[in-house]
């Protein structure tokens, strides 16, 4: 019964991994440079935003990173796994260069951080207690569609504070100031913070921008 129970716990694992590398990142066409002028020029203005953090923090590691614009209608940048820098072009549209060295330098501090693993690891680990406490007790496994992004958002959030921190760091290197990234936050609490949610609830994978700003201020 033990080997059993293991077994189970593995293989819910595996397809709880599988399940959420899959929804890892948003399905978009990509704005490949050698599909227009305009994507050419999108994609080498993100280029040089990020080769200017990424010379001045880490210039072992010029070529690595990748930058991938996505032809979609949403105010979104991300990294999931290996050196692409994500962005959509409507937001890159709104951007200005000390905007895209925020986001940019963001978006390597989660890299960097083994943010990605660490809220898929427990994402998995949650899905996979629930399901055994659903075998204990019957119907409780159910509970995991809204246990788990309570529990995964909320280190989600803590780990949003810990990328501002660390991409302070990156920013400075790259010539800026502190300041300029916590006027980015008052711009992108203006502009981009919907007026629907405003505030912070469980279910929410990003602090309120406020938040993000009063951190910084007090640090």
């Amino acid at each position: 019964m033990r080997s059993l129970a293991c077994y189970q716990i593995s293989t819910l694992t595996l397809v709880a991994l599988i399940f959420i590398m899959s929804c890892a990142g948003p399905n978009t066409q990509i704005c490949h440079p050698s599909q227009s002028q305009n994507c050419l020029n999108y994609t080498e203005t993100w280029g040089k935003s990020m080769d200017r953090v990424v010379v001045a923090n880490f210039p072992d590691e010029i070529g690595f990173y990748k930058p991938v614009v996505h032809k979609a209608n949403f105010l979104n940048a991300w990294v999931t796994t290996g050196g692409e820098i994500n962005i959509s072009l409507k937001l890159l549209r709104k951007l200005d260069a000390i905007g895209r060295i925020c986001v940019i330098s963001h978006e390597l501090a989660h890299l960097k951080s083994n943010h990605y693993y660490s809220k898929t690891g427990i994402s998995v680990f949650t899905t996979a207690a629930m399901s055994v406490a659903g075998s204990l007790v019957p119907g409780l496994g159910y509970l995991n569609r809204f246990v788990n992004p309570m529990i995964t958002n909320t280190f989600g959030r803590q780990f949003e504070l810990n990328a501002d921190r660390l991409a302070v760091k990156y920013i400075q290197e790259a010539g800026l100031e502190k300041s300029d990234y916590v006027e980015f936050l008052y711009w992108m609490k203006k502009n981009l913070e919907s007026s629907d949610h405003p505030k912070t609830s469980l279910f929410s994978t990003h602090p309120a921008t406020q938040e993000r700003i009063e951190e910084l201020i007090k640090n």
